[in-house]
């Protein structure tokens, strides 16, 4: 998985690139590292680089909300595929994220 940064404003947004699968363990925290420092009031992570979503990608998702919203700012989850917008309804993740 491959991420970028773009800071705007008080917007970050963070485009991902590749599956979010237990593959990406190491890169998860390093992207929730440069994460917390950065104050914005929205972060919005662009998923429409993701083909494949796992449960612990998923679960990596959810760490990423408990560290934005610890910094009191709001998640957005945006651009994901119709798979990967399935995975999000059948686990109940479409209750906890805001999905665009």
């Amino acid at each position: 998985m491959k991420a970028h940064l773009s800071h705007a404003e008080s917007i970050l947004t963070v485009s991902l690139d590749g599956s979010l699968d237990h593959t990406a363990g190491s890169s998860w925290q390093h992207l929730i590292d440069e994460i917390a420092p950065i104050r914005a009031s929205r972060v919005i992570v662009d998923l429409s680089l993701v083909a494949r979503v796992d449960s612990v990608g998923l679960g990596m998702l959810h760490l990423v909300r408990d560290a934005v919203t610890g910094i009191g700012a709001r998640l957005t989850l945006r651009g994901a595929c119709p798979a990967v917008r399935r995975l999000f309804v059948l686990t109940g993740s479409d209750q906890v994220f805001e999905i665009e």
